[in-house]
């Protein structure tokens, strides 16, 4: 399979899932008293390399390839994609050498690392902005991922003064509210969306964001679950049955985060975190489809597995209801369930569609070539 440059992102938005998750699922076994395997000290970053590389990496693959691609005709540079990724990559490390050394040099300096990646972001989703190359205007959806990129680089700002990990996490969920305004109609087989409703949920979600722990943002949160719920039809949506479970999981994630937001903060932040996220990134990987379709221009089929939905979302219940306050032995399987289910949810991902884009390529090579490859294996 011949080497592309888009696809540093994306490996490299896995490479800091496993980063982040590794030691999350070991931390939380540490506290339910599971004491054998020694927590490592990057836990304290959980967040961080969760947000701003996981998050970043794979949400800057989208916009400087597959929307760029779709909008523009054309990705963007690979010096863009290169320093962008060793931008994101540079600030993972500074945060990890400061939790390390503890030296202020490597505290003051890597939130503004992230904030120079998210500055190339804003810098070239300035074409989203303009007519696409097909001659359509820019809708709601384009202000809203432009707009999304520039509440996150305060927020990124704002967090290398003041200690306020949930902020951080608007940024991975007030863009799939701004690309729900559009493409949840193209995963339910062109469902027309109420962009101007969707775009009111999005404000409601940032408001809440902003006004927590503060009682109104539960009121805030419940607002936007309602009326993008309302807008999607979730419940009643005709088509394919797997992006329908997982939305609507992710939906329900969102309903018991606004509930949550009274009552537990670790409840809370898991419910959004991993319950509204990553059942949403289930449900949609259609995005991911995307990203590699414009990277190598192959069209490729995944059957998807209910198993890494079923892992989750039990690994998510049983950890809510430790938070809870809650206990039994069970529970310690709640994080190895919640990591287990997403890295298997990628893997099934990637070993259909490599090998589909292998076969592709091995297809289109001369005759001579496939006769060599045929006689060497």
């Amino acid at each position: 399979m011949r080497q592309k440059i888009e696809m540093i992102l994306m490996i490299e938005g896995i490479a800091f899932l496993l980063l982040s998750g590794i030691p999350a699922v070991l931390m939380y076994m540490n506290i339910q008293g599971f004491k054998v395997i020694q927590t490592p000290s990057i836990f304290a970053l959980h967040w961080y390399i969760m947000i701003f590389g996981f998050f970043l990496s794979i949400i800057g693959n989208e916009i400087l390839i597959a929307l760029s691609m779709e909008w523009s005709g054309k990705t963007a540079s690979k010096k863009l994609i290169l320093t962008f990724g060793s931008l994101v990559l540079i600030s993972v490390l500074l945060a990890i050498l400061n939790e390390i050394t503890r030296l202020q040099f490597f505290g003051f300096s890597y939130p503004y690392i992230a904030f120079i990646a998210i500055l190339l972001l804003i810098y070239h989703s300035r074409g989203y902005l303009r007519y696409s190359r097909f001659g359509l205007k820019p809708t709601i959806y384009n202000y809203l991922i432009v707009l999304t990129l520039i509440i996150t680089a305060f927020i990124v700002i704002f967090e290398s003064f003041y200690y306020y990990p949930w902020l951080a996490l608007a940024f991975p969920t007030l863009m799939i509210f701004a690309v729900m305004s559009r493409d949840i109609g193209l995963v339910f087989r062109g469902k027309i969306i109420n962009s101007k409703l969707m775009a009111l949920a999005y404000f409601f979600i940032l408001f809440g964001f902003f006004s927590y722990p503060y009682q109104i943002a539960s009121v805030l949160f419940f607002f936007a679950w309602a009326i993008s719920l309302y807008v999607t039809g979730l419940i009643n949506v005709k088509g394919i049955l797997y992006p329908k479970i997982c939305l609507n999981l992710a939906w329900i994630w969102l309903l018991l985060a606004s509930i949550f937001s009274l009552l537990n903060y670790d409840a809370f932040i898991h419910s959004i975190a991993l319950g509204f996220l990553f059942n949403t990134i289930f449900g949609v990987d259609v995005v991911l489809m995307d990203m590699l379709i414009a990277t190598f221009g192959i069209r490729v089929k995944v059957k998807p597995s209910y198993i890494p939905v079923f892992l989750l979302n039990l690994g998510l219940l049983m950890r809510i209801i430790y938070d809870l306050g809650f206990s039994s032995p069970i529970f310690v399987l709640s994080a190895a369930l919640q990591g287990i289910g997403i890295i298997s949810f990628f893997f099934n991902i990637f070993r259909q569609v490599f090998g589909q884009i292998i076969k592709s390529e091995v297809a289109s090579l001369p005759s001579y070539q496939m006769k060599y490859i045929a006689t060497n294996h």
